[in-house]
C-alpha cells in the first residue's frame, strides 16, 4: 500500500550514504535520487522496500550496489546490502542476521563496515550463508 512507505530515518539514510560510498558504479545517479527516496519496512529484520520518486537512473538493473556487516550484540554477523532495481533506481536495503536470530541492536552507519563485494551465498528464498574471504586464513 502506497501509504505505508515515509521519509527515510537518520539511521536508515545514514545506511544508505555509507553503502554509496562503497558504490562502484552509479554513485552520482544515486546519491542525486536520496532526495525523493521513501520506504517501508517489509520484514520485522529491519528490510526495507524502496521507492524513488524522481532522480536520474544508475547503470545497471536487478544488482546488488554494496554491502557492509556489522556485528549484533550478541556476537552474530548481520549484512547491510543495497539492491539496485529494474530503470537503474535503489529498490531495497537489505538486513540478513545470519544465524536467523533477532538483530538486538539494529545496524547503523557508526558500525557498519563495508565490503565492495557481497560476500554471502544465496540458500533459497530469505535463506543465506557467509562466505569466508579467500584471502583470510582459517583459524
Amino acid at each position: 500500500m502506497d501509504s505505508e512507505f515515509t521519509e527515510l530515518s537518520m539511521r536508515e539514510k545514514g545506511l544508505l550514504e555509507k553503502l554509496l560510498n562503497a558504490a562502484t558504479q552509479g554513485r552520482d545517479e544515486l546519491r542525486a535520487q536520496m532526495s525523493t527516496l521513501t520506504a517501508k519496512q517489509i520484514i520485522e529484520d529491519g528490510t526495507l522496500d524502496l521507492r524513488c520518486e524522481s532522480g536520474p537512473s544508475a547503470p545497471g538493473k536487478d544488482a546488488f550496489v554494496a554491502e557492509g556487516r556489522c556485528k549484533d550484540a550478541d556476537g552474530a554477523d548481520i549484512a547491510v546490502i543495497l539492491h539496485l532495481g529494474k530503470g537503474g533506481f535503489m529498490s531495497m536495503l537489505e538486513i540478513i542476521k545470519y544465524d536467523g536470530s533477532r538483530i538486538i541492536n539494529p545496524p547503523s552507519a557508526e558500525n557498519l563496515v563495508l565490503n565492495w563485494v557481497p560476500k554471502f551465498e544465496v540458500l533459497g528464498p530469505g535463506s543465506y550463508r557467509p562466505v569466508p574471504d579467500p584471502s583470510t586464513k582459517p583459524e
